[in-house]
This record gives C-alpha cells, structure tokens and sequence, in this order.
C-alpha cells in the first residue's frame, strides 16, 4: 500500500491543522505518562492488578461518557478538530484521562485521605486541567455544553474510582491472603 493510499484512508482522522491543541495533547500524555512512571518507581503503591484495572474501568468509563456526551443525539461537544474522534482523541481517552485518574488514585491509595475532601479535590483537579486546555488549547469545542457541567460531572467519576478501587483493592487482599494461607 503506497503512501498516498495510507493516507487516504487515515485523512478522516487525522488533525485538520496541527497546532495548540495537538502539541497540548502530545506534552500532556508525556507529562501524564511521567509523573506516574516516576511515582510508581518511587513508591510501588498500587499493586499492577490495580493499575490495570483502574486503567481498563477509566478506559470504559471515558469511552462511553464521550461517545455518549459527544455524538448524537446528544452531540454537547466537539473534541480537538473533528466533530467525530481524531487520532489525538485516542491519546486523550486512551492515556491521558486514565492516566490521570490513575495518577489520583495512586495518591488516594497511598495517602489515605477523606472521602469527601478527595472527590472535592479530584474534581477540582480533573475540572481544572479540562479548563486549562479548552481555556488555552482549544482542545475541547463546547456546543450546548457549558462548562461548569464537566465540574459536575467530575463528582461522579471520582466516586465511582474511590468504590472501584476500595472495593477491588479488598478483593486482591482477599485473594493474596487466601492464598498465602493455603500455602
């Protein structure tokens, strides 16, 4: 297959003009990548059952919630160029929203904190970097989407990781300790 007819058939996904939201996209995915690389070799907090499955409920979680929020019928907003995915989409549903969450969730497992005051700084946090690139990056375009429903929304996908990560963090104890016992 030539390159002309790569490109074709990759045309429909690719970024309309590469420019602020793309290189955001590109720095954000490193830097999310990173910061988690570096926390995890400095302190083996989540087990790597754990991390894989923060990663995979995040990955369903983000897939559903955008293809639900931003396609039809709803369709309340656009991401990066496209009105309907671009390459940059998959680094962002696919990297950089679990990532993030998985970079959160590291600090919950470790730290401890209150229930109520995490979710209230979890949200911030996911509401403030959503700000940042549609405010500076244009990464997202909002239709009849307005920006305080993402804060809103934020509240919900920080509860349900706190039950996901309590409730599958005791299975996996209950599990090593079974095991430890029969052996």
């Amino acid at each position: 297959m030539g390159f002309e007819k790569t490109f074709e058939i990759l045309k429909p996904i690719l970024p309309k003009k590469f420019d602020e939201n793309e290189w955001f996209t590109i720095f954000i995915t490193i830097l999310v990548i990173s910061v988690f690389s570096f926390l995890h070799k400095r302190n083996k907090t989540l087990l790597n059952t754990e991390i894989i499955g923060i990663l995979l409920f995040n990955l369903l979680y983000t897939t559903v919630g955008c293809y639900f929020l931003a396609m039809d019928p709803y369709d309340f907003y656009d991401t990066v160029d496209h009105d309907s995915g671009e390459i940059m989409d998959i680094l962002l549903q696919n990297i950089v929203y679990p990532f993030t969450l998985l970079i959160l969730m590291n600090y919950y497992a470790k730290n401890k904190p209150s229930n109520l005051l995490y979710i209230i700084l979890g949200a911030g946090i996911l509401y403030g970097l959503e700000w940042i690139g549609v405010e500076f990056f244009s990464l997202f375009t909002y239709k009849t989407w307005k920006s305080w429903y993402s804060l809103v929304f934020y509240f919900p996908v920080m509860i349900l990781n706190i039950i996901f990560y309590n409730k599958f963090h005791r299975y996996i104890k209950n599990k090593i300790e079974g095991n430890s016992r029969k052996n």
